[in-house]
């Protein structure tokens, strides 16, 4: 597995990814008889390309603030999960069934998808790609780190935007950035929404803890939190303009 993968580009095509998983399978697979020989074809590097990438997005799907997707998680992994079982790949149209069923649920949200992912900018993207693929790894540290680095950025861009000439703000950390907009949010034009002011001290407290040597570890039920939290700041459909 690549160490970066485009996660969030890949969640705009997700309908399209799923077409050439079916179609590719079909075409090496199954068109061929191959799979009556080499049953857990599942496992080679030329369907877990695919698969993989789908199977990530699958697993954080709920996190991206789309309603369907938060609705359809458990019918979503659970077809996920055959498409990753030999015995249930045993047949054509099992497999057929399985992947355009993961097909339909994404497809029913791709609109608001990609309304969603349109916010983000090009640093965003390749931040919270790397804090996603650290998620999916079990890195916990990893994924705090780069999910506030994400944070950091936006917040950043968010105050310049109102104050351009403010330029000790570029040399501000994390925990400096906050407290100069707590403590002059008027001056700021209240261009945080409330709703997301305690993300920003949760952050700052984990990210000393992910990025210095401390001896606290993050534990995983806070990296989810970060981690969702962080897709719900950036992808908030009612950000400041």
């Amino acid at each position: 597995m690549e160490y970066c993968i485009n996660y969030i580009e890949s969640l705009q095509s997700i309908v399209e990814l799923c077409d050439r998983l079916k179609e590719d399978t079909v075409r090496n697979y199954y068109n061929k008889d191959y799979y009556k020989t080499h049953p857990g074809f599942c496992y080679y590097p030329h369907y877990r390309k695919r698969f993989d990438l789908l199977r990530g997005i699958a697993e954080i799907c709920d996190m991206f603030g789309v309603k369907h997707l938060e609705e359809s998680k458990n019918t979503l992994r659970g077809h996920i999960q055959k498409l990753n079982d030999p015995a249930h790949l045993s047949e054509k149209s099992k497999f057929e069934e399985n992947i355009t069923c993961v097909k339909n649920i994404f497809q029913v949200a791709e609109s608001e998808i990609r309304e969603r992912l349109f916010i983000l900018n090009p640093t965003e993207t390749k931040r919270l790609d790397e804090s996603i693929h650290c998620y999916l790894e079990g890195c916990n540290n990893s994924t705090v780190a780069m999910a506030v680095c994400a944070i950091e950025y936006r917040l950043l861009a968010l105050m310049k935007s109102t104050q351009p000439k403010e330029m000790q703000l570029d040399e501000m950390t994390l925990g400096q950035l906050m407290s100069e907009y707590l403590n002059n949010k008027e001056k700021y034009r209240n261009i945080i929404p409330k709703r997301h002011e305690p993300l920003l001290e949760l952050c700052n407290t984990y990210k000393i803890f992910s990025v210095h040597p401390e001896k606290e570890t993050i534990p995983r039920p806070i990296t989810i939190t970060v981690l969702s939290s962080t897709l719900g700041f950036l992808l908030d459909p009612e950000r400041p303009k």
